[in-house]
């Protein structure tokens, strides 16, 4: 048993996942390969997120209830309540669910900073050391974790103000739905910036303005691809609720991010960041490697060269 948390906690060092001629030769075969060599890694790291999670699920469900309970009977009176006090009632919880997140997102922040360079290092076939680079993930990062998961809080906050006075104010004039969207096509690239912010800050040393500055650049430079892998993560609990009947869709979809769901999310995009630093951010930096876990062209290309002087001898 000792020796099982031992290897959770300082990993299987010199234990390779692929020799030269077994690695994959591009990002979804090295994805899906790492996917299946780390599947109860990842599942281990999502139980832990999920403890950096807990003020995050446990204000939603409390503000949920709160929601629910604010239905159109007085359950004192039993009589029917306006609609549109309904509406106000649900606004206000809203309102108050919004504020709230703002600390708990930066206590998750804190946690997917921390699991970054450990899902960086797998996404790529690199070792990991688990607990101990968390810790150190954590102590290194914690501040710029921090403001990042308040500018992710407090962008919910305002995107939702904003949008709601710009649609009381488009009532009157169709021009208020131009700053509408535009604050809706703000948020969206923030949190599609964000795939690249914890893995960009965990490997490379650039002040947190410089994170963000290059994020959004890459970002918007793959913006095809990076509004893919910013909605593929909903496909598998959205396949949930369409295939798993009603009444235990949500249940099923509760137990997924419970058990490997966010961990799962938090691979693919870091899988993808580094693919997007392999394209814009390593071929820049001297001695930076280029590629890491996929296999050398020039392998193939010898391998070839072999082959055809074989045949020749013949």
């Amino acid at each position: 048993m000792s020796g099982l948390f031992n290897s959770f906690y300082y990993g299987k060092a010199g234990k390779a996942d692929f020799t030269p001629d077994q690695l994959p030769k591009n990002r979804v075969q090295l994805f899906f390969s790492m996917l299946r060599v780390r599947f109860s890694g990842l599942i281990g790291l999502n139980l832990l997120y999920v403890l950096f999670s807990l003020p995050t699920i446990a204000w939603t469900f409390i503000n949920y209830m709160a929601i629910r309970t604010t239905s159109g009977i007085d359950f004192e009176t039993g009589e029917y309540i306006a609609e549109n006090a309904v509406a106000g009632a649900t606004s206000v919880y809203l309102f108050q669910w919004l504020i709230g997140m703002i600390p708990c997102m930066m206590i998750s922040s804190v946690g997917r900073m921390g699991l970054a360079y450990t899902l960086r290092n797998w996404a790529r076939d690199d070792h990991s050391f688990v607990l101990s680079d968390i810790k150190d993930a954590i102590k290194g990062n914690w501040k710029q974790a921090l403001v990042i998961g308040f500018i992710s809080g407090f962008s919910l906050f305002i995107g939702y103000v904003c949008y709601m006075y710009y649609s009381s104010m488009a009532v009157g004039s169709l021009f208020w739905i131009v700053p509408q969207a535009l604050v809706i096509i703000f948020v969206i690239l923030w949190w599609m910036a964000t795939m690249l912010i914890y893995p960009m800050t965990v490997t490379y040393e650039m002040k947190l303005r410089t994170l963000i500055q290059n994020s959004f650049i890459i970002a918007l430079a793959r913006l095809p691809f990076s509004v893919l892998f910013w909605v593929l993560p909903t496909f598998i609990p959205l396949a949930i609720i369409y295939f798993v009947p009603s009444t235990y869709a949500m249940l099923v979809v509760g137990l997924y991010y419970l058990i490997i769901g966010y961990a799962l999310y938090q691979f693919m995009t870091v899988s993808y960041a580094n693919s997007c630093f392999d394209r814009f951010l390593n071929p820049r930096i001297e001695g930076a490697d280029v590629g890491k876990g996929l296999r050398d062209p020039s392998f193939e290309e010898e391998e070839e060269t072999v082959t055809d002087e074989d045949i020749k001898n013949l």
